[in-house]
């Protein structure tokens, strides 16, 4: 009976098939010049000449070589995952291979199978599948360890003490307080150097235009600087663009303080605007971050914010003029310097409040390895598609945007129009000298403080009752909020742009000789609190109007145009003044602004009409998702086709694999034993 207990003619051809098998593989892998087949050679296996001490000691040796093959194999991985990759290069990969081959396996061509033991045969075998496996796997190229977007990382839970909504309420106070005071510290540097033209104008013997033109300067800084300020924030964080700033504002400010000419003024003023300006650009997120959970504390703490871009340029002319006046021009520089020093350790003080910031740190802490966004071209298109080219198209395409910016910014400009127009009226008419000229901006102030409180009352009553069981804000019965239409935000605008014609025609009708100085002095009540409403009123019917990827591109461009009216402003009211008087000057102002009081009316009865058709609302918004959303599913149907794909890739790279070893007898793989051997190495 045959060696393997089958019949004869099962014999022959099992001889046959491993002999040919055998040719194939020994020609295209190891050219093995042998004529006996792996069959016959198995036969020498039945002669038990071998004595008990050989079989132990070629036992023994391919013991010990198959675990030094695994030791020397796993210290090699385990050095592979120290250096943190998985991706091997050419170069181990070859000697990987080249040890695998040149342990114990003959080096010549003519080997003489059946001169060999059991033993060595089978570890030969064995070493032949496991240098087969180990070829496929290295010759796999690996991916890298998948890092993680901070975007994807999230708070711990609803309670997580980091998250700023969770701080105590006088933490989150102070921090809103300390942005606010920042915003109104950097808006108080450009009026304080108005009160600087007078002097200047005789030690640097220039026209009282380019006197002026510091102020602009100024505004046009701080118009370019959330350009780019803004979207750098959303890489280091809020924290360090407020440490960052300010100081460098502080530099260029004493830089102006120290100038011997007016180019290096003028200079000097724009960087000082310009590194100023991030702060009033990213205050309105860090207020976001602080009160998100809490709308109606949070209408008290960005109606703070919002009111120290218009307060400081009023506060600028009552201190600086005084400062002028007794210790010359350069002290409205130092005295800028002074409000900016006294916030600074607050600033320093602050705590990060940016989501991803905070996450991103913790992360790094755990251990987690994220990928970190890098300042790159993409990045640069970005950040000037949000801040300058989407919001110009936005204020010749949008309708609301368009209207209401042009608005804002006309009442703004006036504000830094009364820095030319105050001292010739209060100074020219009423005979004042420099610091007391600058009093009368305590009614701009009055109206702008009066107007806040009365906004924080107003948005209490009508937009976040007082419920019965102490909650403020607007539900349904099944405890849901409820939320007003946008359109009736613009109750607020409309009561401002009442009164912003009304203070103007007093003002131009009773700056003379024969009325007192207060009654002029008085109409900067109505005005400061008409303006103050109109930009409340307008800014929150932004906010719910556009989807918060585009809020900030409506309100970056109503900061654009604001900044740059007011900019020009001042550089022609001196000559408009001369020539049309301030009755029939400052009434101009006053019928513009009269003309533009149904803006705020039209939106609120025709807005939600436009907002169906913009091409940035939420109309348009929806359709964007919708369609992204499709997108996805056609994705995914194409990628579930891909599976069956692989599966016969994978069979075609079985069949190709299926020799490899001499003692194979079917071309199909042993998956599981590949498997088996994976595992131990």
């Amino acid at each position: 009976m045959p060696i393997f207990g089958t019949s004869k003619q099962d014999e022959e051809a099992l001889r046959a098939a491993a002999q040919q098998s055998h040719i194939q593989e020994s020609g295209s892998r190891y050219s093995l010049k042998t004529t006996s087949s792996a069959y016959e050679t198995a036969s020498e296996f039945t002669n038990e000449d071998h004595s008990q001490a050989d079989v132990q000691s070629h036992s023994d040796r391919y013991s010990s070589a198959v675990v030094r093959d695994h030791e020397e194999y796993a210290v090699d991985d385990e050095r592979r995952s120290t250096q943190g990759t998985a991706i091997h290069t050419e170069e181990e990969e070859e000697s990987k291979i080249n040890h695998y081959e040149a342990s114990d396996y003959p080096q010549n061509g003519n080997v003489d199978y059946t001169s060999m033991t059991e033993n060595e045969l089978n570890r030969i075998a064995t070493q032949s599948e496991t240098l087969s496996h180990l070829e496929r796997e290295l010759s796999r190229p690996r991916s890298e360890e998948k890092l993680v977007n901070p975007k994807d990382l999230d708070w711990d839970g609803p309670d997580d003490k980091e998250n700023p909504q969770n701080w105590p309420a006088w933490k989150k106070w102070f921090v809103t307080f300390t942005v606010a005071i920042d915003c109104l510290c950097i808006s108080l540097g450009s009026s304080l150097y108005v009160e600087a033209v007078p002097e200047l104008q005789i030690r640097m013997g220039i026209s009282q235009t380019l006197g002026i033109s510091g102020l602009t300067f100024y505004l046009i800084g701080l118009a370019m600087g959330p350009v780019i300020a803004a979207p750098i924030s959303e890489i280091i964080g809020r924290r360090w663009i407020y440490i960052i700033s300010l100081p460098l504002s502080m530099l260029f400010t004493m830089g102006v303080g120290l100038a011997k000419n007016i180019r290096t003024v003028l200079v000097l003023r724009f960087f000082a605007g310009y590194f100023g300006s991030p702060p009033m650009s990213i205050a309105g997120g860090t207020v976001s971050d602080l009160w998100g959970n809490n709308p109606a504390d949070m209408s008290i703490a960005m109606a703070l914010f919002c009111v120290a871009p218009f307060l400081g340029p009023v506060i600028g002319p009552i201190i600086g003029g005084f400062a002028a006046e007794h210790k010359g021009w350069k002290w409205t520089q130092w005295v800028s310097l002074m409000f900016s020093g006294a916030i600074l350790p607050c600033i320093l003080l602050c705590p990060e409040t940016f989501k991803p910031a905070i996450l991103k740190k913790r992360a790094e802490k755990r251990g987690i390895k994220l990928n970190k966004p890098k300042i790159t071209w993409e990045f640069v298109k970005m950040a000037l598609t949000m801040f300058l080219f989407r919001p110009a198209e936005m204020l010749v395409v949008e309708p609301i945007v368009c209207l209401t910016s042009v608005y804002i910014a006309f009442v703004f400009a006036v504000l830094f129009g009364f820095f030319e127009a105050y001292p010739i009226i209060f100074r020219g008419i009423y005979e004042m000298g420099v610091g007391p000229s600058g009093l009368p901006f305590i009614g701009v102030g009055v109206g702008l403080i009066l107007g806040v409180l009365c906004y924080i009352v107003f948005d209490h009553i009508k937009f976040f009752p007082k419920n019965p069981d102490g909650t403020r804000g607007k539900f349904d019965e099944e405890g849901k909020p409820v939320w007003d239409a946008p359109e009736s935000r613009l109750v607020v605008a409309e009561v401002g742009a009442i009164f912003l014609p009304i203070a103007l025609f007093w003002l131009a009708w009773t700056a003379r000789k024969s009325v007192h100085w207060i009654a002029p002095t008085l109409a900067g009540i109505p005005f400061g609190f008409g303006l103050i409403w109109v930009f409340f009123g307008i800014v929150l019917y932004y906010s719910l109007s556009f989807p918060p990827q585009f809020v900030a591109s409506a309100l970056a461009a109503n900061n654009l145009l604001r900044y740059l009216l007011a900019s020009v402003f001042p550089l022609f009211i001196f000559q408009m003044y001369q020539r049309l008087h301030v009755d029939w000057a400052t009434s101009t102002f006053a019928f513009i602004a009269l003309a533009m009081v149904p803006i705020p009316f039209a939106f609120h009865k025709w807005g939600s009409r436009i907002r169906q058709s913009s091409k940035y609302g939420y109309a348009a918004y929806f359709k964007m998702l919708a369609a992204e959303k499709e997108a996805r599913e056609r994705e995914r149907s194409s990628t579930q086709q891909e599976p069956a794909k692989e599966i016969s890739t994978d069979s075609d790279e079985n069949q190709r694999d299926s020799v490899a070893t001499p003692f194979e007898q079917s071309p199909k793989r042993d998956v599981e034993k590949e498997n088996r051997i994976a595992e131990v190495v």
